[in-house]
């Protein structure tokens, strides 16, 4: 009886041994990306109250006719910019488009952004905020940036270095929400080339 105990015992130790050897498997959750709204809301609290200056939202014709985005291919959307925009160029585009629209809403917005860029060459302010622009395409959504804390001075290296500090709050969001950091699509145009005037 005893030694039948004794073998009972040891085998229940074994058993625990492994059973705490072994890694449980990892209780899958499910990957939910937020909303564009929620996106927007995060970008604007890493900028923080004071340097993020997208106050008006974009109204569905501008979004149809300047940056020639067809709105019947998009599911969700935020589209705010600046109350002044020929002062302040700050643009958030947040787009949840549906599947196939990515490319097409992608170089839609790339030729919206190039007018910006010839704008301000034209006329110089936030130019380090602009030509730093962000454009990412993660799955089914599109993110277009031009935003942070605005440069007041000459100083054409500060300017480049706060627009630089400030879009590393904007990439940190991006890559929190997705996971990694997408490519930047944002095309800065040539000085020479020529416009057109938006997406087919």
């Amino acid at each position: 009886m005893k030694k039948a105990f004794l073998i009972f015992l040891s085998a229940l130790l074994v058993f625990s041994l492994a059973a705490c050897g072994s890694d449980p498997k990892p209780t899958p959750t499910p990957s939910v990306k937020p909303t564009p709204a929620e996106i927007e809301q995060k970008l604007s609290e890493a900028v923080g109250k004071d340097a993020y200056l997208c106050d008006t939202d974009i109204d569905k014709e501008w979004l149809q006719n300047v940056y020639r985005l067809d709105l019947s291919q998009v599911d969700e959307y935020v589209a705010k910019q600046n109350s002044i925009g020929s002062v302040n160029p700050d643009t958030v585009i947040i787009l949840k488009v549906k599947d196939g629209y990515t490319d097409k809403a992608v170089k839609a917005i790339n030729e919206g952004y190039a007018q910006i860029v010839s704008y301000i060459r034209q006329y110089p302010f936030g130019t380090a905020k602009v030509l730093n622009g962000r454009l990412y395409q993660s799955g089914n959504y599109v993110i277009y940036v031009i935003a942070g804390a605005s440069y007041e001075g000459d100083d054409a290296e500060a300017e480049s270095k706060l627009a630089v500090s400030e879009y590393a709050k904007i990439d940190e969001v991006i890559k929190s929400v997705f996971g990694a950091l997408p490519e930047n699509l944002a095309v800065v145009p040539e000085k020479s080339s020529q416009l057109s005037g938006g997406a087919e």
